[in-house]
């Protein structure tokens, strides 16, 4: 048995986005009572109202929990923004460029933009950002920002130059953190509760239930709905019941199963495609699995759009590769095909003197997980209808990831949430089968080399071609076959109006623009 972090793997088949909440028992009763409590909103004027975990930090660089990260986006805004397509949007930052051989990032900050006290924004709150990532904990919200950064300068007032270890063509994408200011966190605890930021919100004060805020001059305007709210919440569950009884006015949502909860009732909805990809993975050091020809045959058995419609009701963009079809690099139409076709899987199979009845095999799902559950047992069917022998085995997610870990298993289901950028070394690098995600054991030198020379490519154009060569690649290897990526929401009170489809890393955008139905 390998050595992997479990943390690392319970993260990943949860698919959320960010690090494990922390539990609270004091904030428990508090929130839960709030639920059943209508009247805490009855008689006061109507405010924006979100939940998150209680949090150890203000500071948006220390954290580690997502929903607190979600929430200070109230507060603090990025660098710069990544739109639904997975392009990198300007924001605080106006621009970027690259230099041709891949090793410096020159990042400038649009003119006149101010913190929440008037002072400017500069460049030397860049590197008082990075100074903070840079010594913030392994499992912080943003750590992976300073992944091959070797140093950083302010050059003048509002440029900074990001120095990087070795090529890096996804660098744009780690400048999508929230900036803090030099001038107040250097002066004081930067891990303090008092926080001060450049959004559409300031803090005006808190207790162990809440956290009450104002609207602010941000950088991107002032607000048209004047006070909002952040309530203290132990879980996800309660999330969603303080949403459904009108104590919290917005729940942005990207976890499995939402879409069954809220597919009805008077709320807004705005949708948006994630970086969560679903998947069933091979065990490719079992001999069985090493043989190319069954998994593709495989491939040519699972009926992606019917798990797509049926089981995830649509709210899932079917993709076979680990690469968004959604976002502005997808080079989907370049990849091998495998539309739903039992008898070219039988036809594939026979081919290549292979009989369906000489495979058995298991697929383990976390049984908590009902989706992934219910696509298992549809996925085997499918094979079993080809005379294969295939069972599905179901586990609590612990003993599933156990399994996983100690590659006891043939198949699983599972899930991973990519970073935005398309780098997939992680995930599918042979050197990642021991350190990194890459659970499914590929390794292959051919995926290694296309892999590190798309991290090489520079310029638009380069990394497009870089990354077909990957997908197509994959496509055609399939050390995994990929079911899609789900779809998340952003909900809101049926009388909020003005919301659009968040930035896939800023659910809070455009916020300044919402306002109450009257």
């Amino acid at each position: 048995m390998r050595f992997r972090n479990f943390i690392a793997l319970l993260l990943i088949f949860l698919c959320g986005c960010g690090s494990v909440p922390q539990e609270d028992a004091a904030a428990d009763d508090t929130a839960k009572l709030a639920v059943i409590d209508k009247k805490q909103r009855e008689g006061t004027q109507r405010e924006l109202v979100v939940s998150m975990r209680k949090p150890l930090t203000l500071n948006p660089l220390l954290n580690e929990d997502s929903t607190v990260d979600a929430a200070l986006k109230l507060i603090y805004e990025p660098l710069f923004n990544i739109s639904e397509e997975q392009s990198v949007i300007p924001n605080i930052g106006e621009s970027y460029t690259l230099s041709p051989d891949g090793m410096q990032l020159t990042v400038r900050i649009k003119e006149g933009l101010k913190w929440h006290d008037g002072e400017p924004i500069g460049a030397d709150d860049i590197v008082y950002s990075l100074d903070t990532i840079e010594r913030a904990s392994e499992s912080s919200v943003y750590k992976g920002c300073a992944a091959n950064v070797s140093d950083y300068e302010a050059v003048d007032r509002l440029t900074a130059v990001i120095y990087y270890n070795s090529p890096y063509s996804m660098a744009a994408y780690n400048l999508c953190f929230p900036l803090i200011p030099e001038h107040y966190f250097g002066n004081e605890d930067d891990d303090s509760l008092n926080p001060l930021g450049d959004g559409a919100y300031s803090l005006v004060d808190y207790d162990t239930k809440e956290y009450r805020l104002t609207r602010a001059q941000g950088i991107n305007g002032t607000p048209k709905i004047e006070n909002a709210k952040i309530i203290i919440s132990p879980d996800r569950e309660t999330d969603y019941d303080a949403f459904e009884h009108g104590i919290t006015s917005v729940l942005d949502t990207n976890d499995s199963g939402w879409f069954g909860r809220f597919s009805g009732g008077d709320f807004g909805k705005a949708p948006y495609s994630t970086n969560c990809f679903e998947y069933l993975g091979f065990n490719n050091q079992k001999e069985m699995f090493k043989n190319q020809t069954l998994r593709q045959a495989i491939a040519y058995a699972v009926n992606r759009e019917e798990i797509a419609e049926d089981i995830y009701m649509n709210n899932m963009d079917v993709s076979l590769t680990p690469v968004n079809p959604t976002a502005y690099m997808s080079n989907e139409e370049s990849t091998a095909s495998y539309d739903y076709d039992p008898d070219e899987a039988l036809r594939t199979l026979w081919s290549a003197g292979l009989s369906p009845y000489n495979f058995a095999f298991s697929i383990l799902v976390n049984e908590e997980n009902a989706e992934r559950t219910e696509t298992a047992e549809i996925i085997a069917e499918d094979l079993n209808r080809l005379g294969m022998k295939v069972t599905v085995i179901k586990k609590p997610f612990e003993e599933y990831s156990e399994l996983i870990n100690a590659d006891d298993f043939d198949v699983f289901i599972g899930g991973t949430d990519f970073r935005c950028g398309f780098d997939l070394r992680e995930f599918l690098l042979s050197s990642s089968v021991y350190s990194g995600t890459n659970y499914v054991n590929f390794s292959d030198k051919t995926m290694d080399t296309l892999l590190d020379a798309e991290i090489g490519a520079i310029g638009q154009e380069a990394q497009k071609a870089a990354l077909k060569d990957v997908e197509r690649y994959i496509s055609l290897q399939l050390p995994i076959i990929g079911i899609g990526f789900r779809n998340g929401a952003l909900l809101t009170a049926s009388d909020i109006s003005g919301v659009t489809i968040p930035y896939v890393n800023n659910c809070f955008a455009g916020v300044e623009r919402w306002s109450f139905e009257e």
